[in-house]
């Protein structure tokens, strides 16, 4: 068997046959069967209620191939649900990564939109450090407890002009 290396897949084997497809990476699946990528534990998301705080546990890493994930989660309970205040529990999460971020910052921006609260707690080094780098940190309501996040007072409504966001 011919087995090809297609330059523009980087030393990858190239698919043989006619018709045949070589793809690159379409999912985290595809870099883990041709051992290019560890496994990891998928991102695990659970939701329970305190009052009118909704609560999102989320256990696992946040990165490019899960980010969908909690793109979708944070949409339904802000737009679909319409929850009041929305919590989102870090503690097991110990990497966000860029995309990860993305889908935080879209949370965050449908929140304002719909006048809901958004709020992180229990960050991990990693996490926070990423959010610190991003200068996010600021942005983002953030507590170290899940108590702390359920006692504090709303924060004042964000005025997008003071941020640059207006016109």
């Amino acid at each position: 068997m011919n087995s090809a290396i297609c330059p523009e897949n980087q030393g990858l084997p190239a698919a043989q046959g006619p018709g045949a497809s070589n793809p690159i990476a379409s999912s985290r699946k595809l870099w883990q069967n041709m051992g290019l990528m560890p496994q990891r534990p998928p991102l695990q998301i659970s939701v329970r209620v305190s009052g009118e705080t909704t609560i999102l546990d989320l256990t696992g890493e946040i990165t490019l191939f899960n980010s969908p994930e909690i793109r979708k989660a944070l949409i339904t309970q802000l737009r679909e649900k319409r929850v009041p205040y929305l919590l989102l529990n870090m503690q097991a999460v110990p990497y966000v990564d860029s995309s990860g971020v993305a889908s935080l910052v879209e949370g965050l921006k449908i929140s304002r939109d719909l006048k809901s609260r958004f709020a992180l707690y229990g960050l991990s080094k990693s996490a926070r450090t990423v959010l610190e780098l991003t200068h996010l940190l600021r942005i983002f309501e953030v507590h170290p407890t899940e108590q702390e996040a359920l006692d504090a007072p709303p924060p004042p409504p964000f005025d997008a002009t003071a941020h640059g966001g207006g016109k």
